[in-house]
């Protein structure tokens, strides 16, 4: 084997690398070597590489905290039920019923519960209470909830936006039909004979052919994604009746000042609508019997004198003073069943016969005002049917109650008559626009304007 012949090569390789070193290190600049080499130098030791820096271990983020489990209940009273036993029908605890009667009766008594309202329960896994919905109606609505070891109730004050309105109609047969063929709830026509109730008996004094105008506030619930559903009428701001040819005409008005401030209805001329009494002291059906000096007893069948009026009516319809007054009897008395009677002022006193049950709270010697619910429809005491039997005395003798003139309240202050009448003539003209809209109760809607 010739080994020299191998070595020539290599030899030459050193030497032209010791060259190079020595020229380096005596401050020349470094030789080109051959192609070679200096593939070779870059691909081992990059003459411009950084430095690597130095590389941290990933550190896992804690997963979020999982959300609580709660477990939920809905449902609604059924009638004759109590919030008790409405929620004992989800196996609520008794002692989370506790916390709910407790927690809610700053706000809410569910003594005025009623069948239909709605509810809903929250437990947590431990089966505490975290948070209880109650709701009434659209416009009603209260929520309680834990915070803390405590609980605070409050109620939700849902959004409205308020709009007006104005129909206008022809009587053929009763308001409430005239108004809900116009497309109105029937509470715009109920609302309407309240204002008008110490003028026309709107259950004993319609005529065919009476018209009747409204210029009302209609409510709108803007719900949760901004939409907006109608919920019913509001305020009334104005309002004509023609009954049998006579007008009758109210405004909404706000009389007096500071506390003493009292919204109401006024006639053009500013004298109030209200008088000392109403025209009936409930909403009824019908009268079954008039006052009359000789009238066949439906029970004794005998003739003698009905003193009275009876508004037929269903079983626990309210019954309220027809004036301010005292209470100066509340128990039974003989043919009148359960009885009250009201002392009012000028030597009147209000007789209601017959009632199912008292109002809560009243007793002989309380003060009550006009419109102020004392009592329910029943039929206590020699009667036939569920009615209330109203009678009036002035001065310790009996008088008809529908034939009664009375006074009427307070007029508009004459500080106030010049804005009074700016305010009823702005309503007026919003009253009668120009054309007319107009329906009846067997005619097509008009659309509102």
């Amino acid at each position: 084997m010739n080994v020299e012949g191998h070595r020539g090569p290599l030899t030459a390789a050193a030497i032209v690398l010791a060259v190079g070193l020595l020229l380096a290190m005596a401050g020349g600049s470094e030789p080109a070597p051959s192609d070679g080499l200096h593939a070779i130098a870059h691909a081992h030791e990059p003459a411009d590489a950084a430095p690597e820096a130095d590389v941290l271990p990933a550190v896992a983020s804690p997963p979020p905290a999982p959300e609580p489990v709660l477990a939920i209940s809905k449902g609604s009273l059924d009638p004759g039920e109590t919030i008790s036993t409405a929620l004992r029908r989800f196996e609520i605890d008794w002692l989370v019923i506790h916390h709910i009667d407790r927690g809610m009766l700053p706000v809410f008594d569910f003594r005025h519960a009623r069948p239909g309202d709605r509810f809903e329960v929250a437990l947590d896994e431990d089966g505490q209470l975290v948070r209880f919905d109650y709701e009434r109606s659209a416009l009603e609505r209260y929520v309680l909830t834990r915070v803390g070891e405590e609980f605070a109730a409050e109620r939700i004050e849902p959004d409205i936006r308020i709009t007006q309105s104005r129909i206008a109609g022809v009587v053929n047969g009763s308001l409430y039909e005239a108004v809900a063929a116009l497309g109105e709830s029937t509470d715009l026509a109920a609302d309407f004979a309240d204002v008008f109730a110490w003028d026309v008996d709107f259950s004993r004094s319609v005529q065919p052919g009476d018209e009747f105008t409204i210029l009302y506030e209609r409510k709108h619930l803007v719900t949760d994604d901004g939409s907006e559903v109608y919920i019913g009428p509001g305020a009334i701001l104005a309002a004509r009746y023609v009954n049998a040819g006579r007008t009758f005409e109210a405004y909404r008005f706000e009389a007096g000042e500071g506390e003493q401030a009292e919204t109401g209805y006024y006639r053009s001329d500013g004298s109030s609508v209200e008088r000392q009494f109403l025209r009936a002291p409930l909403k009824y059906r019908r009268i079954s019997s008039r006052y009359s000096p000789n009238r066949l007893h439906p029970i004794l069948k005998i003739r003698r004198p009905h003193l009275g009026i009876d508004y037929a009516a269903p079983r626990g319809t309210p019954v309220w003073s027809v004036a301010n007054g005292k209470v100066i009897f509340r128990g039974v008395q003989g043919g009148f069943g359960k009885l009250i009677k009201v002392r009012h002022a000028n030597g009147f006193v209000t007789y209601y016969g017959h009632l199912s049950r008292f109002a809560k709270s009243l007793t002989v010697g309380s003060r009550i005002q006009q419109k102020q619910v004392i009592g329910f429809v029943g039929s206590t005491g020699l009667s036939t049917g569920p009615h209330l039997d109203f009678r009036l005395k002035q001065n310790g003798r009996y008088v008809n109650p529908a034939t009664l003139d009375t006074p009427p309240a307070r007029p508009i202050p004459a500080a106030q008559m010049a804005s009074f009448q700016v305010a009823r003539a702005e309503l007026a003209q919003q009253l009668d626009p120009v054309p007319m809209v107009a329906a009846t109760t067997d005619t097509t809607t008009a659309p509102l304007p």
